[in-house]
């Protein structure tokens, strides 16, 4: 079931965000990035900020934070002369940011894995390299609040290889760049406090024209919650071609409400089947890379605005 719209724009054109009225609220902070980026531990499970990238003198808190869980060849401290205009690169991973005539700031991320890994994986379990940029979602209203959650975002696809040796499998090495919420019980009352599901609005995986529905137990990072993913043809997203610029605009409420329906019927959150004890909590997007590849996506104007009922 498709659920949104998206446009696909050429390499020399601009993707336009759908207009929307100044009524909403818009919970994605620190949209131009201005407040630099924090730098948080490569170790798997910890978020603790080892560095910043940020201008000299500079003492804005970031609200965004970098994760690059499991690297070998972390990103430590930087400072940089233009927080809007600047690239941080080792072989392994590099992360640009570009500010745009129009005004509009953009983010790319890049990964070669090769370096990190030498070989490929040998088993499911064995950690896998993520480059992702993140922050906590602070204000929004719960579930029934919403009437609208409109989600929002230019990108394109810069680099894309897949390399093969002897022992690859598709389904354990690949790279996929997706958007990730979490979909939080913050109502301290209630038993199931602090549980959540991870809902996702997949942008690109390497083994997919269009990566498929996915809904299952998550067996990585965070054991046992559900992932909620309908699939990147679900949001309107059409195949990516580098260089060829996309828009996403899309009201992802009425999916919200069915993940956590659809985690109460698979039985999870079953602390709280109360909707109202529910609210968008963080976000992260970016790579995930358990394969040998080399790829890069650029995105900008991101904006995740909602409407009260």
């Amino acid at each position: 079931m498709k659920i949104c719209n998206i446009s696909l724009v050429l390499l020399c054109g601009i993707g336009i965000v759908g207009a929307i009225d100044n009524n909403g609220i818009e919970l994605i902070r620190d949209r131009q990035f201005s407040n630099g980026i924090g730098i948080q531990s490569p170790t798997h499970g910890t978020r603790n900020v080892i560095g910043k990238i940020s201008t000299e003198n500079s003492k804005n808190k970031p609200i965004w934070n970098l994760a690059q869980w499991n690297s070998k060849m972390p990103f430590t401290n930087y400072v940089v002369k233009d927080i809007n205009n600047f690239c941080i690169s080792n072989v392994a991973k590099w992360i640009c940011v570009k500010k745009y005539d129009d005004g509009s700031v953009s983010v790319s991320l890049g990964v070669d894995s090769r370096y990190e890994y030498k070989t490929l994986r040998k088993k499911s379990s064995e950690p896998w390299d993520h480059l992702l940029i993140q922050q906590q979602i602070v204000g929004s209203p719960s579930i029934p609040e919403i009437s609208k959650a409109m989600l929002s975002m230019d990108f394109r696809l810069l680099e894309t290889q897949t390399f093969k040796p002897e022992g690859f499998s598709p389904s354990m090495h690949t790279a996929h760049f997706q958007i990730v919420f979490t979909i939080n019980n913050v109502n301290k009352k209630s038993p199931g406090y602090g549980d959540f599901l991870w809902f996702v609005i997949p942008i690109y995986d390497v083994r997919y024209e269009l990566p498929p529905e996915y809904i299952a137990r998550d067996f990585a990072e965070t054991r046992g919650k559900l992932i909620f993913s309908p699939g990147a043809a679900a949001y309107g997203i059409k195949p990516l071609k580098v260089g060829e610029w996309q828009t996403l605009n899309c009201d992802i409420r009425p999916s919200i409400e069915r993940a956590v329906k659809t985690a109460w019927e698979r039985g999870y959150l079953q602390d709280s089947k109360d909707l109202s004890d529910y609210k968008i909590c963080h976000l992260n997007l970016g790579w995930e890379v358990p394969g040998l590849n080399r790829v890069c996506i650029e995105f900008r104007n991101l904006s995740l605005k909602v409407y009260k009922n």
